[in-house]
């Protein structure tokens, strides 16, 4: 009765959408057009973006947007000319050819597996609308995360377009950790205000594992001694934020910018 009902389903959008989801398994978004016209679009939570074009001649057209701005054609012939058979055929088009497409030129992916394949912790990984962000567990109570996400959309049906944004954050380090992990990392830079003072015994300690850094809020704390330095950076590279009283836990690192060494060095210094 189950394939009588798939024969005879009507050919909609929405249909073949759906056969081609049921092939591709859990993570993927259908939105069918509602024009009267067999099109749409199926995305996943990796942020592959496919976009149904039609049928024509038998054969189902399908284009994937891939993450470097490029539109990759594509059509395949079912062997059931039905709802079922075109989604199927649709399905498997996906993952066999604009899948491994996608993903062989994904800056999000690449910089997912350049910290996965580093990282001496366990971890848990966890895909939303193209972004991934992999968590995990540090010695002495901190936690570490890293989020690779694609770029904003710089031109309509372009998923993310070209290149993607990473960060590594450490949070609730030991103040010997966080000296640790910022001597690993490349702060060297020609800001002038590098050389503004930096008050705290604690900002003084990150400022001596990186002298690169430079103060970004200094408050008056007359029960810690005067003033003291919150926070510090260098700009596009790496931010220290800095907790007085909540030793041992006082810093939390986050590290960005386009030098993804510097947060593979950070991810493998704990």
């Amino acid at each position: 009765m189950s394939a009588s009902l798939t024969t005879h389903q009507p050919l909609t959008a929405a249909a073949v959408l759906e056969a081609a989801r049921t092939v591709l398994g859990a993570g993927w978004m259908t939105f069918p057009a509602h024009n009267g016209h067999i099109e749409g679009s199926i995305r996943s939570h990796q942020g592959h973006k496919v976009v149904l074009r039609g049928l024509a001649s038998g054969n189902v057209f399908a284009a994937g947007l891939l993450p470097n701005g490029v539109r990759r054609e594509s059509s395949t012939r079912p062997q059931a000319h039905t709802a079922a058979g075109y989604g199927s055929a649709l399905g498997d088009l996906i993952k066999s050819t604009l899948v491994p497409a996608h993903d062989a030129v994904s800056p999000t992916l690449r910089a997912h597996r350049a910290v996965t394949n580093v990282l001496p912790h366990p971890a848990r990984t966890h895909w939303e609308y193209g972004t991934v962000t992999t968590t995990w567990a540090l010695p002495g109570g901190g936690r570490g995360a890293h989020c690779a996400e694609p770029r904003a959309d710089f031109a309509e049906g372009t998923p993310g377009g070209p290149g993607s944004d990473s960060y590594v954050r450490l949070t609730g380090l030991t103040a010997e950790q966080a000296t640790t992990v910022l001597r690993a990392l490349h702060t060297s830079n020609r800001d002038p205000r590098q050389h503004e003072p930096v008050h705290g015994g604690l900002a003084q300690q990150m400022k001596a594992a990186a002298p690169g850094l430079r103060p970004i809020d200094t408050y008056n704390w007359p029960r810690l001694g005067g003033r003291c330095t919150t926070s510090l950076c260098v700009d596009n590279r790496v931010k220290v934020e800095l907790h007085y009283g909540a030793r041992p836990n006082v810093a939390n690192i986050v590290v960005t910018g386009p030098l993804l060494a510097n947060q593979l060095n950070a991810v493998t210094a704990l």
